[in-house]
């Protein structure tokens, strides 16, 4: 078992207080902060299915950024993947069950105490700007977003280009067809600890050398 600085001994500990205390939704259009029955609610009346294909899930997972942490982020962790239609129509059963993505989107939320902490948006084919922009203003909560210059970013697990107004919100595009939203304080903790695991981790590898 690692030891860490009494700060972040216990990081489920730690983010159990960060999520209670993070953004709660101020708006309708809020994510992040978001109980799973809420979310649920809301794709499941929008035509959206949970992958429960374990073999569909693993692949689906296979290189998101968020697989490098559930370790740290503890027992209270769980990862749930969504799909909706790009149409809005209820998605076939061989839509769910194939390895190869179907037109639409996967969404791919992490919960820590049943709250999303973090939400990665994965459309089949590149996003047309206009859906970019309104899952970032989705994801603002009405506080708006500012652009991050080179070196302006805080400590971050994943990195982020843009902020929410407010700074409770990072986001970050996985490429062109991708988008990263993840709760501030979970991502800044998260940085840490991995940093501090490293550390520990270093002595140890290099020995005999």
């Amino acid at each position: 078992m690692m030891k860490y600085p009494q700060l972040f001994r216990s990081l489920p500990l730690i983010l159990t207080g960060l999520v209670v205390s993070a953004m709660s939704p101020s708006s309708s259009e809020a994510r992040i902060g978001e109980r799973r029955e809420e979310i649920e609610r809301r794709l499941t009346g929008s035509g959206g299915i949970i992958y429960r294909n374990d073999e569909t899930e693993q692949a689906r997972r296979k290189g998101m950024p968020y697989m490098q942490y559930m370790e740290l982020l503890g027992s209270s962790a769980d990862v749930r993947i969504y799909f909706k239609t790009a149409d809005g129509r209820r998605p076939t059963t061989s839509e769910l069950e194939s390895k190869r993505m179907n037109t639409g989107w996967d969404l791919h939320v992490v919960y820590v105490n049943g709250k999303s902490v973090a939400e990665v948006y994965k459309r089949s084919q590149a996003m047309s700007e206009y859906e970019l922009n309104q899952l970032i203003a989705m994801q603002g909560g009405g506080s708006g977003w500012k652009k991050l210059g080179k070196g302006a970013a805080e400590e971050s697990a994943f990195g982020y280009e843009m902020e929410s107004g407010d700074g409770s919100v990072r986001a970050k595009k996985l490429g062109g067809d991708s988008i990263l939203f993840v709760d501030a304080k979970v991502d800044s903790a998260l940085a840490e600890m991995n940093t501090n695991d490293l550390l520990e981790k270093a002595p140890l590898s290099v020995n005999g050398f």
